[in-house]
């Protein structure tokens, strides 16, 4: 709850919120926004933007129990569970937010046993903000969110000295150097498929979602989304993706054996950020950060069956997690 320097602890099934996690851990404003949970080992991680904390939680208990300053506006997280490393992204201008973003271009690399960094991975262009992680824990992909570049980071090497990432292009009209801010796709959120094949890439920029082949960088396919589009659920047979529209207050639905896009819009789904697929993939929930509420939507017929409301205004909602308790 990003407004509000809280975390929501919510009951899907009761749809209802059970507790409140207070993460205003410096002043005011510390802006919790984006959560992973590790079920290995339980624990929760939450990135404060403002402040430039990463902060660690009892799975359990949500008792806090560390925290790490890494600074420069920490984002989206991708976590290797079981080696206990966690790699963080940088957060991108929102002019609409009045933030300029961070100028890094660094990704940090923490071992979360102890909380420390162990090592930074330097991709050469600002605002890597999308990041995914391969199933096996060799592989980092991030993008830029001003380069318009994205990048194969080879975990084994990134502590070489002079290492640098392979990057390839998200567009034949993007400039070959990552060092220039084209903002032309502005790239949001990465996802990996099962088989870490295939590389699905909002591109917020040009309103649409880009699909590439991880063995050499070169895209499959595209398609185009509602305007906006944020962050990405892909289920488990790789046959739909959902995204959350931000600009266009909706959610769509890509079926990739059919090619079609099905777009949900709604007016009370203002600023739709995080989405995550339940455990059944019956359901997606969606927070939507213009609001106070979270989403529930029926993931076969991509209809709104239910809204979770915060009883505080202006939380904006943005980073949402999911698990099954045993």
């Amino acid at each position: 709850m990003q407004g509000i320097d809280k975390v929501a602890v919510i009951d899907v099934i009761a749809r209802k919120v059970i507790k409140t996690i207070d993460v205003d851990f410096v002043d005011t404003g510390d802006r919790p926004h984006y959560v992973v949970i590790d079920k290995l080992n339980g624990f929760w991680y939450v990135t404060l933007i403002s402040s430039g904390y990463v902060l660690k939680f009892d799975l359990e208990t949500d008792e806090f129990i560390d925290s790490l300053l890494v600074g420069n506006m920490p984002a989206l997280m991708a976590l290797d569970e079981p080696n206990q490393i966690l790699y963080i992204s940088r957060f991108m201008p929102m002019p609409s937010m009045g933030m300029v973003g961070s100028n890094s271009t660094t990704i940090d690399v923490i071992d979360v046993s102890n909380m420390k960094v162990v090592g930074k991975i330097n991709v050469g262009a600002r605002s890597p903000h999308g990041i995914a992680l391969s199933s096996d824990g060799k592989k980092l992909w991030v993008a830029s969110n001003e380069a318009s570049h994205f990048f194969e980071i080879e975990i084994s090497r990134f502590q070489e000295e002079n290492y640098q990432p392979k990057s390839f292009k998200i567009g034949p009209d993007v400039p070959d150097s990552y060092n220039i801010n084209d903002m032309i796709y502005n790239a949001l959120e990465l996802e990996l498929n099962e088989e870490d094949s295939k590389l699905f890439v909002t591109c917020s920029g040009s309103n649409e979602v880009r699909i590439f082949d991880t063995s050499n960088g070169e895209i499959i396919s595209s398609f185009s989304l509602n305007k906006q589009p944020w962050h990405l659920a892909l289920s488990n047979d790789n046959e739909n993706l959902f995204t959350t529209n931000r600009g266009g207050m909706s959610v769509s639905k890509i079926n990739f054996k059919t090619e079609t896009v099905f777009d949900l819009s709604d007016s009370s789904m203002q600023m739709p950020h995080g989405c995550v697929l339940t455990p059944d993939e019956s359901e997606l929930i969606i927070s939507a950060s213009g609001g106070n509420r979270i989403f529930v939507v029926d993931t076969k017929s991509m209809k709104i069956i239910d809204m979770i409301n915060f009883e505080t205004p202006m939380s904006m909602p943005t980073g949402i997690a999911i698990f099954e308790e045993n």
